[in-house]
């Protein structure tokens, strides 16, 4: 109940829509005879008070209820919901660098590789043209289409559908036409049908450049990538470290500015050396993304299977690049739970009983064996009867 003082103190003021002054206004509640408008005031006031009361008799019981069971008083209700992370986007990697804070990259290709990084927490998913190499067996990153790509996006994207930002490596020749808009329209299938945040480039030639500023001015946002550029390996000789001298670093500086000035949000530096991935890092105002570059760039990336030891056995060490650390040898647990798998297959251990768990009544297979008994029997006298007549024949 609401007391007696409270009500007139709350009351004592003039009805704001029959202008009922204060001393007719307390006379009325003496007499209950006040103004519909004060009504509905004290009913209004009844109900939210009446409501605040309730909640704090749910809270008391819950405490108790806790309490007796042996369970934390802390309310239920007062535990905050699960927040879903905040998606990656260029400007939140612009915003990293510019508090120091490193971004962390992972090139991936498949949907269960997807889950995996996403869970982690990682920034950003490339999926890489390496995809070439390293899930489809080939030498080099050179043979694989566009529809490959858009298929292995598509996967990866299932994955990771939300948080990190996704990048699509644009392949060997979907690119690099005089045509720009070859490229803006092959980074577009990379978007709509792939379902890629961004696309990568190789090179920052002016010509590149003039490609990441046409597909930029297309709404398509774009990585640059210089240094080792996998895609040119006929031209570079080999998978060979990029600016060891003083004029090739400066090359590279100059190709990374052009890509800056083209709108490219990020640069990756593949295998420079650390000092002059440094230079690079602190010349942008973009963020740097290194691999086999030291540390000095806004982040690292590395290869999925690389960084997980996928590949790992005493004859295929040859294929971990230098540049990767090694955080497990998945590889080799996977080459040992295959060849388990198949000892026990072949000694009839698996699956056994632990592992057959669906099982008939018994008075389902008691009529199944009896079923299986007539026939049996049926086709016993049938082939009795079959060699009875080659016999006759004969």
């Amino acid at each position: 109940m609401i007391s007696s003082q409270f009500r007139r103190s709350f009351f004592r003021r003039s009805c704001t829509w029959c202008q009922t002054n204060r001393s007719t206004l307390d006379r009325s509640y003496s007499n209950q005879t006040s103004c519909s408008i004060d009504t509905i005031q004290r009913n209004n006031l009844t109900l939210q008070f009446s409501s605040k009361i309730h909640e704090k008799t749910q809270t008391a019981l819950r405490y108790s209820s806790s309490n007796a069971n042996g369970n934390s008083s802390i309310p239920k209700d007062t535990e905050k919901p699960i927040q879903k992370p905040k998606k990656v986007t260029t400007l939140s990697m612009a915003a990293m660098k510019r508090r120091g804070e490193k971004i962390t990259m992972v090139t991936a290709y498949d949907f269960p590789s997807a889950v995996h990084v996403d869970r982690a927490g990682v920034d950003v998913l490339l999926v890489g043209d390496s995809c070439a190499m390293v899930e489809l067996g080939f030498e080099t990153t050179q043979p694989i289409t566009l529809e490959q790509m858009i298929h292995h996006c598509q996967a990866v994207k299932r994955g990771a559908p939300n948080r990190p930002l996704l990048v699509g490596d644009m392949p060997f020749g979907s690119y690099e036409y005089k045509d720009v808009d070859i490229a803006l329209k092959n980074a577009y299938r990379m978007v709509k049908e792939g379902g890629m945040d961004a696309v990568k480039f190789e090179g920052g030639s002016k010509a590149r450049a003039n490609i990441v500023k046409h597909v930029v001015e297309g709404g398509v946002a774009v990585l640059g990538h210089v240094g080792l550029t996998p895609q040119a390996i006929s031209v570079l000789g080999g998978f060979r470290a990029q600016g060891r001298t003083a004029a090739n670093a400066r090359s590279l500086l100059d190709d990374a500015l052009r890509l800056q000035d083209a709108g490219a949000f990020a640069v990756v530096l593949e295998c420079v050396p650390a000092n002059v991935a440094s230079a690079i890092t602190e010349a942008l105002e973009i963020p740097t993304i290194g691999i086999g570059a030291g540390g000095g760039t806004s982040g690292q990336v590395l290869v999925f299977h690389d960084l997980l030891g996928m590949l790992s056995h005493p004859h295929h060490e040859e294929f971990v690049p230098r540049f990767c650390k090694q955080y497990a040898r998945v590889g080799m647990e996977i080459t040992n739970g295959l060849a388990q798998f198949k000892e026990e297959v072949k000694s009839g251990a698996f699956p056994g009983n632990d592992y057959s768990p669906y099982k008939m009544s018994k008075t389902e297979e008691e009529i199944f064996n009896e079923l299986m008994t007539q026939n049996g029997t049926k086709e016993n006298a049938s082939s009795t009867s079959l060699s009875k007549d080659t016999d006759e024949s004969e």
